[in-house]
């Protein structure tokens, strides 16, 4: 499979950015995602960002996509107006952070971690719709692009009909998806999407699990069938990054490391 491939820091987001850039670059990657955790990445320091940006690029680099920030304090379908726009925000300064590390792919979650979303499911889905659509306008300035990311199945889009709802309903130029295959496997749907959503498909985050929880494995520490995903890929015509969305144990250099080799004895690349 002739694709690019990649880490996302977030391996080691409990440690500094800076502390997984150079592990990243010798275990032979030359694709990273930004992840925003709040001790990883600070947003509100735009002069250490482009330090950073720097860095990488003189690593080699390449930054294409950033993952919102995401968690119990930010939420854009939160029926609270107030914090509604605190998390606009903070979803914006991320947008600022990805123009200046040079990219372009904004991944975000449709809604936010509330389980109990169902509970007002058609004024939440409406809401999260104003709030994307706020941030599709906000990342066309910028030069960047939406991708909605396929979150867990019971989280807001996470049923495929609503989110091809959701996405219908945007703007076509410069949307686009992210199919997150733990995510889409948990709820047994993996290949469905990929095939529903082929036409929108930019970004692909890649994990395995062993089928009950989000575990972020490596491909092949887990039960997903990984020479299927890569045939349906190809079946499909994806050229985008299949970029390693992955959970350390804690040792940044040993964790990376491992996360390299497990990928090029389990992937075709």
């Amino acid at each position: 499979m002739e694709r690019h491939w990649g880490l996302s820091t977030g391996i080691a987001y409990r440690h500094p950015i800076e502390t997984v850039l150079q592990p990243i670059a010798d275990a032979g990657f030359r694709t990273i995602e930004i992840a925003t955790a709040r001790d990883h990445l600070d947003l509100s320091n735009p002069a250490r960002l482009h330090e950073l940006a720097h860095v990488a690029r003189e690593m080699g680099l390449a930054v294409p996509s950033l993952h919102a920030p995401f968690g119990h304090d930010i939420d854009l379908t939160d029926p609270d107006p107030a914090f509604r726009q605190q998390s606009l925000d903070m979803l914006t300064r991320a947008a600022d952070a990805l123009q200046i590390f040079g990219g372009r792919l904004y991944v975000i979650h449709p809604g936010g971690e509330d389980h109990n979303w169902v509970w007002e499911r058609e004024s939440r889905l409406a809401r999260s719709l104003e709030g994307l659509t706020t941030l599709w306008q906000r990342c066309r300035e910028r030069g960047l692009d939406l991708v909605v990311e396929t979150p867990l199945p019971h989280l807001l889009g996470g049923q495929p009909d609503d989110l091809e709802g959701l996405l219908h309903l945007l703007p076509r130029e410069g949307t686009g998806v992210c199919i997150d295959t733990s995510h889409t496997s948990l709820g047994g749907f993996l290949f469905e999407v990929m095939d529903r959503f082929a036409s929108r498909l930019v970004h692909v985050q890649a994990s395995d699990n062993r089928g009950h929880t989000d575990d972020h494995l490596p491909p092949g520490d887990g039960i997903i069938d990984w020479a299927k995903v890569q045939s349906k890929l190809a079946a499909i015509g994806y050229q985008g990054i299949f970029l390693l969305e992955l959970t350390g144990g804690g040792e940044v250099r040993e964790d990376v490391a491992y996360a390299a080799r497990r990928a090029r004895e389990t992937l075709s690349f």
